[in-house]
């Protein structure tokens, strides 16, 4: 059974005031998806100001990132319209946590906002005229939310975050997600902080692997390499599969003189069918053994909606670990990804703390596979992507870093707060110590 709740913590906080900012980013150049260019993307700031059970005033921040096309991709919406709809999503979650009378961990605070999305986003779609919202769309919305609340839980404890993830702090393990997380919390599968993280590099569908096709102002793939060394490569794909083999060996061939320890992931972006998936792989594994090798994993190679074939994604796995990604919306799903023939999921700290934190706890305690990304994550919330990534169990070292390639001007801040978070040298990025906040790496 799970622990019953207990008697109050100091460090309990009431959230009293919320505000909400957002502020357009600019992908320069666009970023191609599986043959749609993202142009921009909106990073959304939470500032809450919350209340100690001694009555002391604390204020916590959370960043986000609402990727409409990643979270959104068709509706009976246009673009415009759906960012609209995402914002005021946030809005209201930010408004709900403010009114709510509960004072605890941010755990508590957080579940009702987590349980009650999809009676939030039916809501919404209503009032909007649609039939629905996807709830990926909504984690998103809650995810600066929930950071905020860590944020401000943490500075009232005036302790390390990551230091609180324990039976001392929370008032409940994590059996109310099944069996496998009775007598579990969250800081029981977390990893001593890392001080360097490996970049992974992203390759969109389009960009330039060598400086004469390189359009003025964009850089190589090799410029890349040999400015910052980065050698863990994600690669997008089309679901053209004669396409995408040339692809992969181009990029192989371009990249390994330069870092023969280069690894791959491979991410198709929901674009294939599992049999053809397993043909593209006979075919590198027969011809280009050494490519293959080089693979980690492949992220998403399945429509979000699609329900696969548990032997036939188990059969696939069994080459290569294949990662739940954009289908990966609720809880409790993580009690059958097993079943299902998935090696395990991705992690990202714009879905907010508290998911990734109980993603972790409980994806670990069941043997599987992790890996985390950034959703081009910009300024504050890269700086807690990167946090979360140097204490995250993760099952491959590199943490996606987009921005820096995409969006480079909307972390000026940050390189003036923390310029190490965005100086790579020789593939990586430094950290410091965890000191409170989800923030303070």
């Amino acid at each position: 059974m799970s622990a019953a709740p207990q008697d109050g913590r100091p460090s309990d906080i009431q959230v009293r005031e919320a505000q909400v900012s957002f502020r357009d980013v600019a992908l320069e150049p666009p970023f191609v998806i599986s043959g749609r260019p993202l142009t921009h993307i909106t990073a959304v700031t939470v500032r809450v100001d919350a209340q100690t059970r001694s009555g002391r005033a604390v204020a916590g921040t959370g960043a986000g990132m609402l990727s409409v096309p990643w979270s959104w991709p068709s509706a009976g919406l246009g673009l415009e319209a759906r960012e609209r709809v995402m914002r005021e999503l946030v809005q209201l979650l930010a408004a709900q946590a403010t009114g709510s009378s509960l004072r605890g961990d941010p755990f508590v605070l957080w579940r009702p906002l987590y349980d009650g999305l999809d009676e939030m986003l039916e809501r919404t779609a209503r009032h909007a005229g649609i039939d629905a919202i996807p709830r990926l769309a909504g984690l998103l919305a809650l995810g600066a939310v929930d950071n905020a609340l860590h944020d401000a839980w943490s500075r009232a404890a005036g302790l390390p975050l990551t230091s609180m993830y324990t039976a001392e702090h929370l008032r409940e393990d994590l059996g109310c997600h099944g069996e496998a997380g009775e007598g579990l919390h969250p800081g029981d599968t977390l990893r001593r902080p890392r001080s360097q993280l490996p970049v992974q590099h992203a390759l969109g569908v389009g960009d330039p692997l060598t400086a004469d096709l390189a359009a003025a102002g964009v850089r190589s793939l090799e410029d890349w390499i040999r400015s910052e060394g980065v050698h863990h490569l994600k690669l997008k794909l089309t679901g053209e599969a004669s396409a995408d083999i040339e692809r992969i060996r181009a990029v192989h061939r371009t990249a390994t003189p330069l870092r023969p320890d280069l690894r791959l992931s491979l991410d198709p972006n929901e674009a294939y069918t599992l049999p053809v998936l397993g043909e593209l792989l006979d075919t590198l594994e027969r011809e280009d053994p050494v490519l293959f090798a080089a693979i980690d994993y492949l992220e998403q190679p399945i429509p979000r909606d699609q329900t696969p074939d548990p032997l036939e994604l188990s059969r696939l796995s069994a080459r290569i670990p294949v990662l739940l990604d954009e289908g990966y919306s609720r809880l409790s799903q993580l009690s059958t990804l097993r079943d299902e023939g998935w090696s395990g999921v991705v992690i990202k700290a714009v879905k907010g703390q508290s998911h990734a934190m109980i993603t972790q706890a409980l994806a670990s305690a069941a043997g599987m596979r992790i890996a985390i990304q950034d959703l081009t994550a910009v300024d504050l919330a890269l700086e807690h992507s990167l946090g979360l990534a140097a204490v995250l169990p993760v099952s491959w070292p590199a943490v996606e870093y987009n921005s820096r390639q995409y969006a480079a001007a909307a972390n000026a801040q940050l390189a003036q707060r923390a310029p190490d978070l965005v100086t790579v040298r020789d593939g990586s990025v430094r950290v410091g110590p965890v000191s409170r906040g989800v923030h303070d790496i």
